[in-house]
């Protein structure tokens, strides 16, 4: 259950770190600009999916017999 937690927070990590270095930059492409201006959708959506997964597939994960 540890590692799960452990995935999640380097991942929360990671995105933030990727939306800093892209609002530092002085030119961006449109898919910054639209990471930029829809992050928030984005990582509630990670965060659905992961859940959804998580849920589905809990009995592996926890060692609990179905």
């Amino acid at each position: 259950m540890i590692y799960i937690l452990v995935i999640a927070a380097l991942v929360i990590i990671n995105f933030t770190n990727v939306i800093t270095r892209i609002q530092s930059k002085e030119y961006k492409n449109k898919l910054e600009i639209f990471i930029i201006d829809n992050y928030k959708y984005l990582f509630g959506l990670m965060f659905i999916l992961f859940s959804i997964l998580f849920w589905r597939n809990s009995c592996f994960f926890l060692d609990f017999d179905c």
